[in-house]
């Protein structure tokens, strides 16, 4: 069955090579118990480790049914050792953690067969060996007898051509010694059995064969009594057996929920780790809105379907040419729409603003309700808003402190709703504004002024007087000079002015007539309009033609500055640097955390669990701990939120919470590829051992 031909095996310690076994030739055949003895250190438990592919060897062939092993990769081993071998150790190797029913089903699932198939096969192993009555004691409940009963229900249940023990008495009492020997050789028949002993007297009775180790060479091999014949060579196939994917999972969630302790640890490990990264995302976020202006609409009021239509030099509209137009609505002069307005409630200390729109905004009411007549106002805030600031404010008066106005009472707050697509707060009327809110948003309209002086901006002083003019120093005469007249920063003006040259000043000096500047927007005329529209780019191509200016607000951003972008890449990298030290630092504590289990993914490897199949385990393991831990991160982020009112919860939405998720799975995920590599660097036997860990 199994042949060795001058087989030799090397360990390497830090640098230091020490033999194991040297130039071993061995014929083994399935009948024989054969009883592997020696001094400690000999080399019994290499050789069974050799011939049994839980250890590698790195000269000779083995042969297994005339089969080299020698091109075996791990696969191969584990995959060979699944269909051909069973283990009895003297440390036993059931995984404590689970119950007997649970250890003797392993073998059975590795090997496809079905959850209920596999626990009632287990019921009947179970029985045959005398331990029905402790079927669902975990394995720390059992004594070493009880231990290594279900040691050798579980090698039944592999039901394999050969049955390796390695020392299997070696923990027990004499008595309990000679049962379990005795269980040995009922269960040997049509096997080969190999038993690694320190008491051969303890096994003589049922020994066919006895090989005496000594300095890693065999020096004494003796048949005690007769055995079958040689076995007809086959062509060894090793085909790796499918698992179902619903034993996966329970794989996984056993390892999770009997080990209750560690799963805690490693809970508690990514819980800090998911609601760190929680931090930075939303701290990402707002530090992206606060100092990446691309980030911040032109306009406030950003609807899809909105169209801001002027003229360059903002002489007025042809009305004919707006309502030739594909429109919804329209309206004119709606300069009300960008222009901040500045109020306070009647018993307020803190000023609040707000701009009008007659457009029906799209949002949802969150406290109060919404105006039933004209004298009741609605304010509609932006997502990032905090709603409770106006909480108090509800019912109460409210007046203007912008412009001429200021002081006067106007109507009553009555609610609050969040808006989508807007840029800042809208204070919403039932029909109709009162004539002081539209008359302080005209007195509120601003204009910036810019200088440009060859291609470069400049800021300069600017004085209001009875008529507007640019005086400029005379050294300015050479040089290429323009203005550029912004209304709210939005719309370009032109605004008549002279251009003079003096020889007593050192800096450019604008003189504006603030009368003349604001009648442009007061009479009769259109010089602005607002067209909401389903046809926006139709309504754009047309009006351009006829030789308008088309700005559409929901495409239109500001620029950003150097500085502000400096800011936020510079945090955007501490933030991935944050990032990536908590990777490492998170998979060092969690490698150790795992690398406890060693012992009980050792016991996996030894069953025949391939490394995908181990590597899938792991991987369910680590992503279900790193979800469950991630979802408390964010209920308890809500809740600290809800309570404190932090700024950075503000700008929480769907996507981000999707992100968030679907980051700490991804960050779960390599960590558990990351140990599985660590994993599968040794062999089945340094993991059984927990070597691992120590070299981790």
């Amino acid at each position: 069955m199994i042949e060795l031909k001058n087989v030799s095996k090397f360990y390497s310690n830090n640098g230091i090579v020490t033999l194991g076994l040297r130039n071993i030739n061995l014929k083994l055949n399935k009948g024989e118990i054969v009883a592997i003895t020696g001094d400690s250190g000999s080399g019994k438990s290499t050789l069974l480790n050799v011939i049994t592919a839980v250890d590698t060897y790195e000269e000779g062939e083995l042969l297994f049914k005339g089969n080299e092993t020698s091109y075996f990769n791990q696969n191969d081993m584990d995959t060979f050792r699944k269909d051909h071998v069973s283990f009895i150790f003297q440390n036993y190797n059931i995984i404590d953690s689970y119950t007997v029913l649970e250890n003797v089903m392993l073998p059975l699932l590795l090997s496809g067969k079905s959850q209920e198939q596999a626990k009632q096969e287990a019921k009947e192993i179970i029985e045959r060996v005398g331990l029905s009555h402790r079927l669902h004691h975990r394995g720390t409940k059992l004594s070493g007898g009880e231990k290594q009963r279900c040691v050798i229900a579980r090698a039944l249940a592999s039901d394999s051509e050969i049955l390796a023990c390695d020392e299997p008495t070696g923990n027990l009492d004499s008595k309990t010694g000679e049962e379990i020997i005795q269980l040995i050789s009922e269960v040997a028949k049509d096997k080969l059995v190999l038993i690694v002993t320190h008491n051969y007297n303890q096994v003589a009775e049922i020994a066919t064969r006895r090989l005496k180790i000594a300095d890693g060479e065999i020096i004494e091999d003796v048949f005690l009594k007769e055995t079958r014949e040689n076995e007809v060579e086959e062509v060894l196939t090793l085909e790796e057996k499918k698992i179902t994917k619903g034993t996966y999972f329970r794989i996984a969630l056993q390892n999770i929920f009997s080990t209750p302790k560690k799963t805690i640890f490693s809970t508690i490990v990514f819980f800090v780790i998911s609601f760190i990264t929680l931090l930075l995302f939303l701290m990402m976020l707002q530090q992206s809105y606060e100092t990446y202006s691309s980030t911040i609409p032109a306009y406030s009021l950003q609807d899809k379907e909105r169209v801001v239509v002027y003229n360059l030099d903002h002489s007025p509209l042809k009305k004919e040419d707006l309502e030739n137009t594909s429109h919804k609505e329209i309206y004119y002069n709606a300069f009300y729409e960008e222009t901040t307005i500045f109020f306070k409630a009647e018993n307020d200390i803190e000023e609040f603003y707000a701009k009008l729109t007659y457009h029906k905004l799209d949002y949802k009411v969150a406290i109060g309700k919404e105006p039933t007549q004209n004298d009741e106002y609605f304010i509609v805030l932006p997502n990032e808003y905090q709603v409770y600031q106006y909480r108090e404010r509800l019912d109460e008066q409210i007046m203007v402190t912008t412009g001429s106005n200021s002081g006067e009472k106007f109507g009553t707050l009555v609610g609050v709703g969040i808006g989508t697509d807007i840029g800042q707060p809208y204070l919403l009327c039932y029909e109709s504004y009162h004539p002081m809110l539209l008359e302080a948003s005209k007195e509120a309209v601003q204009i910036d002024h810019y200088l440009y002086l060859d291609g470069e901006q400049y800021n300069l002083k600017r004085i209001y007087s009875s008529n507007s003019r640019l005086e400029l120093p005379s050294s300015y005469q050479t040089r290429d000079v323009q203005m550029k007249h912004l209304l709210e920063g939005l719309y370009p003006l032109v605004i008549e002015y002279k251009t003079i040259y003096r020889d007593d000043i050192d800096e450019p000096l604008l003189y504006l007539d603030s009368s003349a500047i604001k009648n442009f927007s007061y009479d009769d005329k259109i010089y602005e309009a607002v067209i909401y529209t389903s046809n926006v780019k139709a309504v754009q191509k047309q009006l351009e033609e006829q030789g308008y200016i088309v700005s559409i607000p929901s495409d239109i951003r500001v620029e950003a500055s150097m500085y502000n972008l400096a800011i936020l890449y510079m945090f955007l990298a501490l933030s991935i640097m944050a990032l990536v030290c908590l990777f490492f630092i998170s998979y060092i504590i969690l490698a150790r955390v795992y690398a406890s289990k060693n012992k009980d993914y050792g016991v996996l490897r030894t069953l025949g669990m391939v490394k995908k199949q181990l590597g899938r385990i792991v991987i369910l393991e680590v992503l279900a701990t790193g979800l469950i831990s991630s979802i408390l991160a964010f209920i308890v982020f809500l809740i600290i939120y809800h309570t404190t009112k932090i700024s950075m919860g503000d700008y929480m939405n769907f996507g981000i919470i999707v992100l968030y998720f679907v980051a700490v799975l991804i960050f779960s995920f390599f960590i558990a590829k990351r140990f599985n590599r660590r994993l599968y660097k040794f062999s089945a036997n340094t993991t059984l051992k927990g070597e691992v860990a120590r070299n981790d």
